[in-house]
């Protein structure tokens, strides 16, 4: 069983600790602080994910220009296990590529939240 009051104890030192390393002393400082941080962390996050959606962009075009290939080749029956690997292949990474795009998306517009609530703070 918790100590009674322990849940402010936590949320005390945190803001504590916030006081400490930011330099503010009023709520909106310290917030303001916080969330320019987590700002910072979300658009490192977004620069990491637009490098992954690059090297699946690259993969779903290897493997478009790869089945390209193999469609023209002559001897298609003896390619078609081959062809159609590759064609999941490319099913796959169109889905990993959607999925990070909408990630990216996702992680834009938080940014454009926490910059308002910034903004707002800071008025």
């Amino acid at each position: 069983m918790a100590a009674p009051g322990g849940n402010n104890q936590v949320a005390r030192r945190v803001i504590d600790d916030l006081i400490e390393f930011s330099g503010e002393t009023s709520v909106d400082g310290y917030m303001s602080f916080f969330k320019s941080q987590q700002i910072a962390e979300t658009r490192s996050f977004i620069n990491r994910m637009r490098d992954e959606v690059n090297t699946a962009r690259n993969l779903f075009g290897q493997l478009t220009a790869l089945i390209v290939e193999l469609e023209a080749e002559q001897n298609q029956g003896e390619l078609f296990d081959t062809l159609m690997d590759l064609k999941d292949d490319r099913a796959n990474a169109r889905i990993k590529l959607q999925g990070l795009n909408k990630l990216v998306n996702d992680a834009e517009a938080e940014v454009e939240e926490k910059e308002a609530q910034v903004q707002a703070m800071n008025c």
